[in-house]
């Protein structure tokens, strides 16, 4: 195979470059995933004002890995590091960070910490895999070079892609709409009739306030038209009859619907849209006015966040009134994961027989001790209703009838005692 690169075609060079730098390429797809979660775990400390939240971290990951992946493609075949086209994923953070306010020399930043850190992870492989001081060297020389001409030429469609978008930005009514948005959410809009020609949208209705999100990026690198047409649907399911969206970066979007008279619990719970593409949704509660497009945005994004948290255990729709004690109960996480592991003691085990028991024995508390409606819930029989309960007394040591608002809100928080303690264990 002939390489691409004019620097790896010289004999010497070629033999080098497939004995060496070949195999690392197989190890660096390999380990992908953990030198993206290395690389982004020291972004964070070192710029922590890129990730304001879980969403970017997750979505930098994602970037990351990518990035990584089509780096050790093009080693493998000796591809030119000056023509390369940037993963769409890595493409859509950096027009990100134009509506989240990132200056573009903290984005620069990030690629030069990138090019360190991938760069001390093939030195230290090139070293530990070459012997002979003439191979080391011309290993060293080429890495360096093939190195440095794909950063600089990632760096070139970073700050285009950048740009571009701020461009577009500056120029469009987006600017405008985002900084209404963010005026209305830190309560620094207080006039309605001011807030609604801002946004173009009418702030005196009622609202639903929804996230939509998705974990993976899509095929095509962009998420933001797939999450636009959700919350069109949102709108459409509920009988909403304007909406509007503002992106939380590239693989999330808050949104509101209105309409004239109020949304009904019953209509907003029947509206099935959180089936499509893998788009996760969290809803707030109905709320009204100035206030209430603040308030069911804030719901939203609590049971947006308990919905991560949840995880597997979850389902595709999260609605804030079904989570409300979890998200008040969850905001600190190192009170909250000791305080469900002190009161449910075994019962908060995760292997799949414990965890049944006890999600019975919560549905059994909500339904007020009724083994018909626990399950009918739960589409079981009430002796094995009956039975669960017995069994969580039994594990638990003692009986349900004492500390029940302790126990209640315990289960509350256990689908969530995971990522409760794994985001304590992240935090220390």
């Amino acid at each position: 195979m002939e390489l691409q690169w004019p620097a790896a075609r010289e004999p010497a060079a070629q033999r080098v470059w497939q004995q060496v730098l070949v195999p690392i390429s197989a190890e660096l797809r390999a380990g992908a995933a953990d030198l993206a979660q290395r690389a982004v775990d020291r972004m964070r400390s070192e710029l922590p004002q890129l990730f304001p939240d879980q969403q970017t971290v997750n979505e930098n990951l994602v970037s990351t890995e990518a990035s990584l992946r089509q780096l050790a493609h093009l080693i493998e075949v000796g591809g030119d590091p000056r023509r390369v086209e940037l993963p769409p994923s890595t493409l859509a953070i950096a027009r990100a960070a134009v509506p989240r306010h990132v200056v573009l020399a903290d984005l620069m930043r990030f690629y030069r910490l990138a090019q360190e850190l991938v760069w001390q992870w093939i030195h230290a492989r090139i070293t530990a895999a070459v012997s002979d001081p003439a191979d080391l060297a011309k290993a060293i020389e080429l890495a360096t070079g093939w190195i440095f001409g794909y950063v600089d030429a990632a760096l070139v469609h970073a700050e285009q892609a950048y740009s571009e978008e701020r461009e577009t930005w500056l120029r469009g009514a987006a600017a405008a709409r985002a900084a209404a948005i963010d005026d209305i959410l830190a309560k620094r809009e207080h006039d309605p009739q001011h807030a609604s020609k801002r946004l173009r949208y009418d702030v005196n209705r009622q609202h639903l306030g929804v996230t939509a999100w998705v974990e993976q990026v899509p095929q095509d690198g962009d998420a933001q038209p797939l999450l636009g047409n959700v919350i069109a649907e949102v709108a459409r399911a509920v009988g909403a009859d304007s909406n509007v969206i503002h992106p939380l970066g590239s693989l999330a979007v808050a949104g509101w619907v209105s309409r004239r008279r109020p949304f009904t619990q019953t209509e907003v719970t029947a509206a099935k849209v959180g089936e499509l593409s893998g788009v996760r949704l969290a809803f707030g509660d109905p709320d009204g006015g100035l206030p209430g497009f603040r308030r069911t945005h804030v719901q939203a994004s609590h049971a947006r966040r308990v919905a991560s948290l949840i995880g597997p255990h979850g389902g595709a729709v999260t609605h804030y009134h079904d989570v409300a004690v979890a998200a008040l109960a969850s905001a600190d996480t190192e009170h909250a994961a000791s305080f469900v592991t002190r009161v449910l003691g075994p019962l908060a085990a995760t292997d799949e027989d414990t965890y049944r028991v006890a999600s019975t024995l919560a549905v059994y508390l909500q339904e007020n001790r009724s083994r018909a409606r626990a399950a009918r819930r739960l589409i079981v029989h009430p002796n094995t209703v009956s039975y669960r309960v017995n069994q969580a007394e039994s594990v638990l040591g003692r009986r349900i009838d004492s500390d029940t608002l302790e126990l209640s809100v315990a289960l509350a928080l256990l689908p969530a005692l995971p990522r409760l303690a794994q985001r304590h264990a992240t935090e220390l």
